[in-house]
């Protein structure tokens, strides 16, 4: 804070002055004491200058039957996910109440390297979103498939005091920590030097390793999907980022694990969530309405959205309502309800009604990062998949992105696979699209209940190859060839239709496109899976991009083959 700033927030907090604007009369809600009362708040030059009857205002602003509260923080997302640039993601975020995320840009970073990140940093500079970002700490996520780019130490290390950068993206390389590999520790290392975050992804791990992760430096965890999983994580120190993203949805799991004793680990995120749920949902006002609703004190949840957040990553600034603090808040009409009527960024209005205020810029995206797909042909013999009797089969569970392993009696013909949809048993092929090698894979999949059709993306986490998940191996053929045409997206496909698709020329991943045209491609994709009589109980198309991350138990396909994650090793699809 400046000196003539503080200055004058001093003789405003000492009534010797009149404040920027005064709300009278509101309802307060208190984070720190976990109470919600009326108060006067004084708010000047982007901060909170004081709580309490007495302040005068330039402008004064009668609350009553409002509440005010600190605005929200996203603990963990990859704006990728909602496949548009970071300046057009504000414009979404922002009416919902979030002011400030810790976007991890792994997934562009995995396609595009160093030049992706800088992408990132700069399209999200000056936004009234703040966003925090967290350096990629495993570009490629393992060692078991071929992503576009690497990023060791070396490569991160200009990157460090950026000031943009908050501090080391979720370590995802587990075995990279607990064999103390030199790169991975570097990477921390370096980051904790300059005084910042270190994020973590425990999926699947259990206390010897948490304790592996708390020494190794890392602070948070997003992939608890279970009160029990949470409160291992609680007691070994880690910040609890509880999920509820298009994939994965943990809120119904994790929130038994609250506590007003423990209530101080846990905070919320997001993680993955694309712009067609972000629309009719939300995000972490979802998350809030949600843990309210189930019973955690509205307070509490309150503060799980901001407070939490801000101690986790260090953002002493914000995430509440006190004197001193950055003026991130929130007026609503119905708390419990988390109805919002504006929002507000130090101290300016930036939503109200659900509409961003003001004129955002739009992305310059260098043209090296819009390209073609370079994959090896697509061919029919591509899908091919050599069977004689059982299969290990990945088996989708609804609203996860961990799997069930399976292993089945398959049908097959002339010694090749044949899809059965009366048995829900479909074909999926990944295959490397960044540098036309002769990578792919063909496996088995049951979950999706399509009866037709085939549905094909290049938002595949972590390395982003083409990943098409069918019926008949004629349409798997089609919605690869529409997606290698069109230099990545999502796309859907009956027969010789193409039903519904959403070109992403940026890596890949993202448009330039506005979020609410985003949003309705998307909404026509969800339509498609209709006319595929898909499973609609869960995304499949946000579930199938996780089938490929070989760091997420149990069974995922790599372009280089089936993977067994808990034996962290590719096996025969064949048992």
């Amino acid at each position: 804070m400046e000196t003539n700033v503080r200055k004058r927030l001093i003789a405003i907090a000492a009534k010797k002055e009149k404040a920027a604007i005064v709300y009278q009369n509101i309802q307060l809600i208190d984070v720190m004491t976990r109470e919600t009362y009326a108060t006067d708040v004084a708010i000047d030059s982007g901060y909170i200058a004081a709580t309490g009857y007495g302040y005068e205002g330039i402008e004064t602003i009668d609350g009553t039957g409002k509440y005010l509260a600190p605005s929200f923080i996203d603990g963990h997302v990859h704006i990728e996910s909602s496949m548009v640039t970071p300046s057009e993601y504000a414009k979404a975020v922002l009416p919902l109440g979030v002011t400030t995320v810790i976007a991890d840009p792994h997934e562009i970073a995995n396609v595009k390297g160093a030049e992706g990140l800088q992408f990132m940093l700069d399209d999200a500079a000056g936004l009234p979103l703040d966003v925090r970002m967290m350096l990629p700490s495993c570009v490629p996520a393992t060692s078991f498939e071929h992503a576009g780019a690497t990023l060791d130490a070396e490569a991160l290390a200009p990157f460090v005091d950026h000031p943009g950068v908050h501090g080391l993206g979720e370590v995802m390389d587990y075995p990279a920590v607990e064999r103390a590999d030199s790169d991975m520790l570097k990477k921390i290392e370096m980051v904790e030097t300059a005084g910042k975050i270190v994020d973590g992804h425990a999926a699947g791990l259990k206390p010897r390793e948490l304790n592996i992760y708390g020494v190794a430096g890392i602070r948070t965890d997003h992939e608890a999907v279970s009160k029990e999983d949470a409160i291992e994580r609680a007691r070994r120190g880690l910040y609890v980022e509880v999920r509820e993203g298009s994939a994965a949805r943990n809120l119904k799991e994790v929130l038994p694990a609250v506590t007003e004793g423990n209530a101080s680990r846990f905070l919320f995120c997001t993680d993955d969530k694309h712009l067609d749920d972000t629309l009719v949902e939300g995000t972490i006002d979802y998350n809030v309405r949600y843990a309210i609703r189930s019973g955690i004190k509205r307070e509490t949840a309150y503060a799980m959205a901001s407070l939490h957040a801000a101690n986790a990553y260090g953002l002493s600034d914000r995430g509440a309502v006190v004197p001193g603090r950055r003026a991130d808040f929130l007026i609503l009409t119905n708390a419990d309800q988390v109805e919002i009527e504006a929002v507000f960024a130090k101290g300016e209005e930036v939503a109200r009604n659900g509409k961003v205020i003001g004129d955002f810029k739009k992305a310059i995206v260098p043209s090296s990062l819009k390209g073609e797909l370079k994959t090896k042909p697509i061919t029919d013999e591509l899908f091919r998949l050599p069977i004689a009797g059982k299969a290990h089969v990945i088996g989708v569970i609804p609203k996860s992105i961990v799997t069930d392993h399976l292993i089945l009696d398959v049908p097959t013909k002339e010694g090749l696979f044949v899809q059965d949809t009366a048995r829900d048993l479909l074909k999926i092929a990944v295959i490397e699209r960044h540098a036309a090698t002769d990578f792919s894979a063909v496996g088995i999949v049951r979950g999706f209940g399509f009866k037709r059709g085939a549905i094909a993306a290049t938002v595949v986490h972590d390395s982003h190859n083409l990943i098409v998940v069918g019926a008949s191996d004629a349409e798997m053929q089609l919605a690869a060839e529409v997606l290698v045409k069109s230099g990545g997206g999502v796309v859907a496909v009956n027969g010789t239709e193409v039903l519904a698709e959403l070109p992403l020329e940026i890596g890949g991943l993202m448009t330039s496109r506005p979020y609410v045209e985003v949003g309705e491609k998307l909404e026509a994709l969800n339509d498609a899976l209709d006319v595929l009589e898909a499973d609609r109980s869960f995304n499949p198309y946000l579930t199938m991009s996780f089938l490929a991350l070989p760091v997420i138990p149990k069974l995922k396909l790599t372009d280089s083959g089936l993977f067994d994650v808990e034996k962290f090793q590719h096996i025969p699809v064949e048992d």
